[in-house]
């Protein structure tokens, strides 16, 4: 039982002490004690329900539960009646007077489980749904076949009728509460439905008992059945109590605890259920989308502000993340539509409320800095495509004097002194290195351009590539890169495979051990993966671990080690473009442990 429902299991234990007490001390007037008993639970099942449903019940549940309350009634009527028609030990075990009333309350309760569905279909999942029915079908197959035993000409075919009709509702009833209690227990919603089932379990063996002492004759007032009709009763009425405990009651002071901080946040806010039924908006937020309160709470499911194309991704994003069961604050870049239709680009928080299925929803309009970012953007784009072209257009000259160098190596090289083959040779590298810084600066204009894509791959395979593509390098310096069971992540192929190429070479490279070690592990978080590439080589100093990120800083001079310098700039600039980010470990003498984060979810764009 889920630790909301037992709060009430006092209330509950106290009401069944009281509906036991006369059988076990044999009280005189024992049958009006129990008849007033069986009339009175009806009774306060109503009013109480009445008062919680009024003042208590959340609001996606007032109708559903509106209907339920009615219930009761009925059943009132038909244990005054049944009580008449048993005075003085004239047993009558079915009759249209009150079996009428009984089966109209078990019609109200149906359909008002039926109503409620609609509020509570995202927690009922159809694995639940499956599970329920297989039971009830289990609980109906072996009812029937238990009273088909009973056939023959002895027995009253209206009593065969009567029992299977009440049987046929209460396994109705039994899908119901056991899909729901799923749900309950799955997603901490109100203990009610728990004591729904409670009631349920106690009508079919009520009228399981019922029914089989009314085909043998045996039946008898103010037995075990009476004890679990009774039984049922309070089931039903700690279950409407339950909604003062939990949920509902949050709800009830919400204003009390909220409503001045809402209206004094300075943001427009909102509070939503599970059911993404606006419960509390305030002010701003009024303002902000042109609604009236009238028009919002109770009234408004605040997915219907999110543009469409951004509505089932953040839905999505929102359900793993229930599913995983994370209570952090989650913020997206949401484009929403106000009431005339006009479009607003917002940063929308998630803030989840613990033990409940509560958010507040916080927005800030960014339509204002929106528009300075594109601008920003359009002059981001215009400097990377003048340096694509510039570095392209470099390329043509360099290979030129590259070409020339050589040849006069080649064809002056005895004529020349020792002096004349050193600048020549320094001009070589020298264009070497030119050519390299350009083809750097390329490769990071490149990356975050438009129109690329991003898919499913197997980083196992990726790494395995990049292995392939560096292997004589490897055999050249005695190395070792070990990896295994690496996920598949959404990531654009060719960036991520520079990325692991670039830290698996700079850990062989930077590196004076005899068998130099790349090793390249994962952790898997809720929403990221975090893959760690770790080294055996020379480390880098604390004051440099953030240095060796920017474009073209060096540790070490060209001479020692080559390159130039723009490696973890590309790095980093790729992890950025997937939304993660990139830090170091290290020591100097002790090797390096390079950390990089990739968003699961993560598909491209904002």
């Amino acid at each position: 039982m889920p630790h909301s429902a037992k709060k009430t299991l006092p209330i509950f234990l106290i009401l069944l002490a009281l509906i036991i007490l006369p059988y076990e001390f044999n009280f005189s007037y024992e049958a009006l004690y129990t008849d007033a008993l069986t009339f009175g639970l009806p009774f306060f099942i109503f009013i109480a329900g009445y008062v919680v449903i009024v003042n208590y019940s959340v609001r996606a549940l007032k109708r559903s539960m509106g209907i339920l309350v009615f219930a009761p009634i009925p059943w009132a009527l038909a244990e005054v009646l049944w009580a008449l028609t048993n005075n003085g030990g004239e047993v009558l075990a079915y009759s249209l007077s009150f079996d009428a009333f009984y089966l109209l309350g078990f019609a109200i309760m149906v359909v008002a489980l039926v109503t409620a569905y609609p509020s509570l279909r995202q927690y009922v999942k159809a694995r639940a749904q499956v599970v329920a029915l297989c039971i009830t079908m289990l609980v109906a197959v072996a009812l029937g076949y238990y009273f088909l035993g009973y056939r023959g000409e002895s027995i009253d075919g209206q009593t065969m009728r009567m029992t299977a009709i009440y049987l046929v509702f209460d396994l109705a009833v039994l899908f119901f509460a056991l899909s729901y209690t799923w749900a309950t227990i799955k997603h901490r919603l109100s203990p009610f439905w728990v004591w729904l089932l409670v009631f349920t379990l106690a009508t079919i063996a009520a009228d399981t008992l019922y029914g089989i002492r009314a085909l043998e004759g045996t039946y008898a007032p103010y037995t075990l059945p009476s004890v679990l009709f009774n039984a049922a009763y309070a089931a039903l009425l700690v279950g409407f109590l339950s909604f003062v405990d939990v949920r509902a009651a949050l709800l009830r002071d919400v204003d009390e605890r909220y409503y001045e901080i809402f209206n004094h946040s300075g943001a427009p806010t909102i509070m939503a259920d599970g059911a993404h039924n606006v419960l509390l908006a305030n002010q701003q937020f009024e303002q902000m989308t042109g609604y009236e309160e009238k028009e919002i709470t109770g009234e408004m499911k605040w997915p219907e502000l999110v543009d469409t194309k951004d509505r089932k991704s953040i839905l999505l994003l929102l359900n793993r993340m229930e599913n995983v069961g994370t209570n952090k604050p989650l913020t997206r870049e949401l484009n929403l539509h106000t009431k005339d239709g006009s479009a607003l680009c917002s940063s929308v928080t998630f803030s989840f409320i613990p033990e409940t299925d509560l958010v507040v929803i916080t927005i800030f309009d960014l339509t204002e800095r929106k528009k300075l970012e594109n601008e920003l953007k359009r002059i981001n784009e215009d400097l990377q495509n003048f340096t694509f072209t510039v570095s392209h257009d470099l390329k043509e000259p360099l290979r030129n004097i590259s070409s020339l160098a050589t040849y006069l190596k080649r064809d002056y090289q005895d004529k020349l002194d020792d002096m004349g083959n050193e600048f020549l040779d320094m001009l070589v590298n020298s264009v070497s290195t030119m050519s390299q810084l350009v083809d750097d600066l390329l490769t990071l204009s490149r990356i975050g351009r438009k129109n690329v894509d991003f898919s499913f791959v197997d980083i196992n395979s990726l790494v395995s590539e990049v292995l392939g593509d560096i292997q004589n390098y490897v055999k050249e310096r005695n190395a070792e890169v070990r990896y295994e069971n690496l996920p598949k992540a959404m990531v654009q192929k060719t960036w991520i495979k520079q990325v692991f190429q670039n830290l698996i070479t700079n850990g062989i490279k930077f590196n004076d051990s005899p068998r130099p070690t790349v090793d390249i592990t994962y952790k898997d978080h809720n929403f990221f993966y975090e893959f760690i590439v770790k080294d055996n080589g020379i480390g880098i100093p604390q004051e440099y671990k953030d240095k060796i990120f920017k474009l073209f800083e060096r540790l070490h001079s060209a001479e020692e080690y080559g390159g130039t310098g723009a490696g973890l700039a590309i790095v980093k600039k790729i992890v950025k473009e997937h939304r993660g980010d990139i830090w170091v470990e290290s020591e100097e003498g002790s090797g390096s442990t390079f950390h990089f984060t990739i968003e699961k979810f993560f598909i491209g764009g904002e």
